[in-house]
């Protein structure tokens, strides 16, 4: 029953959504005006709210290019090939050469401020159910929470990219009322770089009524649904308050919200394995070519914190073919040759194996699809067939174990906790932990294998039969232990912050290349250093190996705190 109100929910959307004048209009959806709701229809039961949340998450997707142009093309990791080259829009943005009263469609903030509209409307109708008594509490704070959340990571991402940003959380008919408001100035700005935003996203984000999930049995948590998993559409609202609380430089709340997400599963044998990033090898592992396909296996659920899919039968098309296949598609970005020289310096611990570079590497890049020699960014094309080009399934990546331990590490680390992050950054706490590796199971492990740190640093990895022991972390091997690569030689005292830190962004590089996190890993760095080489020599070596000319110009550009951001531009 639950899966059939929930297929109803897709096909339903495009007509509810019609009307509701902030979500979309006829042309998107292909609809006679006669097939719209009025909005004496909507917002009547737990059902409409349902529709809403979901048409919110539909109207997000359409977000999924400029999210990973933006914050990878921007970046090191990704370069154009020989087939942008009159495509002036990815120029500009890989040359960071957008011009104020440019429309270069990936900097425009619309898109953005159309999710966010979107938001404050179902917000504001989901407080009426509320009081109408339409809706029960405990399914509005579930709801009104997790829209709220999702407002709250929007802005995060505007202020990533034009700093600073009129925040508003009034409901508006249509996203161009913002116009008419900014025109008048009546709107709030907020900055990211002085604080005032993640300030204003910190109060508002703990205040929701809710930061849990959704609840099992809740009418939007479906096992599957046309073959995906629903409680992976939905943003992780601690994940978000750690994000936060990381940029603003508030370490131990930033580890505090991605412990919490770490620990998550409290019962059964997935204490062990969900989301602590453990040891390869077992059907409960993570496998790059597998679990990016969106082949929702067990190691796919230990992984994956926050994904959506995107579907051959509902919008929004999934833009990644176009992006990145050069069969079916206009393959207009491709891997840098920074990237793949980062896969390629590493060497696997295991002498016997027949490739020795990093094995992210081969599933992240693919070098072959029909066009010998030319790289493709393979993390979106997995589930592509190119036997059926106009069928473009795919996924948007967002939160996953890795990133949410990289991110912890960060935090450790700047908290003066070095050991700890070194321990989740290479292989895992049971290893770092225990003085004598490789130590017989019949000895006592009392008191080693664990940090022995206040919270929330206090993790165990105690594995011992006699006694018994399994700590929640036991199985955790660390970053790079999961891909078979020896640990980086670091120190713990406290001269070693900057190099493990250094060492944490270069290992984002090589485990989360392409998934949207590059140009926010060098951003945040280079803020909190104050120091703006840090960012622009990362992104000058892409282009200083491609032999490009401009490479000088751009590090130049970048030496300038001021062209970190993208001119704020609204028509």
């Amino acid at each position: 029953m639950k899966k059939n109100i929930f297929r109803s929910l897709f096909r339903v959307v495009p007509v509810v959504m019609l009307g509701m004048s902030t979500i979309s209009c006829e042309k998107t959806f292909d609809l006679k005006p006669e097939d719209t709701l009025d909005r004496e229809q909507m917002y009547q039961n737990q059902f409409d709210a349902d529709v809403a949340v979901i048409g919110v998450y539909g109207k997000f997707l359409n977000l999924s290019e400029q999210y990973v142009v933006l914050n990878e093309l921007r970046a090191d990791l990704i370069n154009l090939t020989a087939n942008a080259a009159s495509n002036g829009d990815l120029l500009a943005v890989n040359y960071h050469t957008v011009e104020p009263q440019s429309d270069n469609k990936y900097a425009d903030p619309k898109p953005f401020y159309e999710v966010i509209v979107a938001c404050n409307d179902v917000m504001k109708n989901l407080n009426i159910m509320l009081e109408e008594n339409k809706l029960p509490a405990a399914e509005y704070n579930q709801r009104y929470s997790d829209i709220a959340g999702l407002r709250s990571w929007v802005y995060l991402q505007l202020g990533i990219h034009f700093n600073e940003i009129p925040y508003i959380t009034d409901p508006m008919e249509t996203v161009n009322d913002l116009k008419v408001a900014l025109d008048a100035s009546s709107v709030t700005y907020l900055r990211l770089d002085d604080g005032s935003l993640l300030d204003t996203l910190i109060n508002f984000t703990n205040s929701l009524p809710t930061l849990g999930n959704y609840a099992e049995g809740s009418s939007l948590i479906i096992p599957n649904i046309d073959q995906f998993r629903t409680d992976k559409f939905f943003i992780n609202k601690n994940f978000l308050l750690g994000d936060l609380y990381l940029w603003k430089g508030e370490y131990t709340k930033a580890a505090t919200h991605y412990k919490a997400v770490m620990e998550t599963v409290t019962d059964g044998n997935e204490v062990f394995d969900r989301y602590k990033v453990r040891w390869a090898g077992a059907a409960q592992s993570f496998d790059p070519r597998t679990n990016f396909s969106g082949i929702q296996n067990q190691g796919w659920m230990n992984e994956w914190i926050w994904e959506l899919p995107f579907s051959p039968n509902f919008e929004p098309e999934n833009p990644f073919i176009d992006l990145f296949s050069n069969i079916g598609g206009s393959y207009l970005l491709k891997p840098s040759e920074e990237a793949i020289e980062h896969w390629e310096l590493e060497t696997r611990t295991d002498p016997l194996l027949q490739d020795q570079s990093d094995p992210r590497g081969t599933a992240a890049v693919r070098t072959f699809l029909a066009k010998p020699g030319e790289p493709l960014v393979a993390k979106y094309l997995y589930s592509f067939n190119t036997a059926l080009p106009y069928q473009k399934p795919g996924n948007l990546f967002l939160y996953r174990a890795a990133l949410l331990h990289l991110r912890y590490a960060e935090a450790a680390n700047r908290d003066g906790k070095h050991k700890v992050a070194f321990a989740l950054l290479n292989h895992g706490l049971n290893t770092t932990f225990d003085p004598t590796p490789g130590r017989d199971p019949n000895e006592d492990v009392t008191n080693i294998q664990q940090t022995k740190e206040p919270f929330p640093y206090d993790l165990d990895a105690r594995q011992g039969d006699f006694p018994f022991f399994r700590g929640a972390y036991h199985r955790n091997t660390g970053i790079r232990g999961r891909a078979g690569l020896p640990a980086i030689d670091l120190t713990f005292s406290s001269d070693s912050l900057g190099d493990i830190e250094d060492a944490l962004i270069h290992e984002a590089a090589l485990e989360l290349a392409f998934e949207g996190n590059r140009w926010p890993d060098l951003l945040r760095v280079a803020m909190r250093r104050n120091d703006p080489s840090f960012l622009a020599d990362a992104v000058y070596e892409k282009f200083e190996q491609a032999n490009d000319p401009r490479a000088a110009e751009v590090r130049t550009r970048l030496m300038n705190r001021a062209n970190w951001f993208l001119p704020f531009r609204w028509e």
